[in-house]
């Protein structure tokens, strides 16, 4: 507390070192089914970094980077590392074979650079990459992120629209600009769970037949059943998969459910809501108040109708 009362705000290196101890380290699976550790640079892994830009072919890509060189690519990597925040993707027994940085323009705006060595290219590392610095980039303090692809990188421009990035210059034949409102992007994405979910729940106690739970299945169009107790507690899930052998359709729910179930709490912002659906292959999450109760709902539609909600208010 300063002189006087008043609240000192959180410096820049502070709001740095509390998002990345929010989100980072993250393991995440590449399309290809590697295990990729996602973190923050630190010293011991700097000489990683510098040789897997060494390592990249062809140099001089784009706008002359990574230089052609190595003393220059050397000294371009250093001086880089110098400043902003720099994420790496880690394969095992590979060593760094992805790099992020956010670095900063003025204390409101960033620049994005991401590169991808050219083995791991294409399998998910980029977008894994670029999501996690837009939600660093936020909870550090940035009001909109910058940057510059070449117009024939497809793969780059598809990944950047995909993660919320829209164009600046779109008809420049060398270098295409594109930027990230951030204070417009989570003004959706802050809102607790609760306000989007689903509330209207089809729910079945544990002791539900499963024959009964096949006829649900086929007359509510459900995707899965909560299995809940009589407190309304969540015991599990049931959904289609777990009735495709013929044998489950004598059992009873609470013999054949799932209960190590993927779930949020009411006051769960989106922002995390979306980043689990994207890690995993779920069409819907259940929501659960403080005594683990199930309240609601929040499928993958509802994201995306409160999405076009939102954008028809603009």
């Amino acid at each position: 507390m300063a002189s006087g009362g008043v609240a000192m705000l959180p410096t820049l290196d502070s709001r740095i070192e509390a998002a990345v101890g929010r989100h980072l380290p993250q393991a995440v699976v590449t399309k290809r089914g590697e295990p990729i550790l996602i973190r923050t640079l630190d010293e011991k892994l700097r000489a990683g970094l510098v040789a897997m830009y060494l390592a990249y072919q062809p140099r001089d890509s784009f706008q002359g980077l990574p230089p052609i060189s190595d003393a220059a690519c050397v000294r371009w990597v250093e001086g880089m590392m110098e400043r902003g925040v720099h994420l790496v993707a880690l394969a095992f027994g590979e060593g760094v074979v992805g790099h992020a940085a956010l670095l900063p323009i003025d204390c409101r705006r960033c620049e994005y650079f991401t590169v991808v060595a050219p083995a791991y290219q294409n399998v998910g590392i980029g977008t894994h990459l670029t999501r996690l610095a837009v939600q660093l980039a936020y909870d550090i303090g940035y009001e909109s992120i910058w940057l510059a692809v070449e117009p024939t990188n497809v793969r780059a421009r598809h990944v950047y629209k995909k993660c919320g990035f829209e164009y600046l210059v779109a008809d420049d034949p060398h270098e295409l600009e594109m930027h990230l409102d951030l204070r417009a992007y989570h003004q959706v994405v802050s809102v607790p769970v609760e306000v989007l979910m689903n509330r209207d729940v089809i729910a079945i106690p544990p002791g539900t037949p499963c024959r009964a739970a096949v006829a649900i299945f086929l007359s509510r169009r459900v995707a899965s059943l909560p299995v809940v107790d009589d407190a309304g507690r969540l015991l599990g899930i049931l959904s289609e998969s777990d009735l495709m052998l013929p044998s489950n359709l004598d059992k009873r729910a609470c013999d054949i459910l799932t209960r190590d179930v993927l779930f949020v709490r009411c006051s769960c912002p989106l922002a995390r809501v979306v980043r689990m659906f994207q890690a995993k292959k779920v069409r819907s999450i259940p929501v659960l108040d403080e005594e683990d109760r199930l309240v609601g709902i929040i499928g993958r539609r509802d994201v995306l109708r409160y999405y076009v909600g939102q954008e028809a208010l603009r």
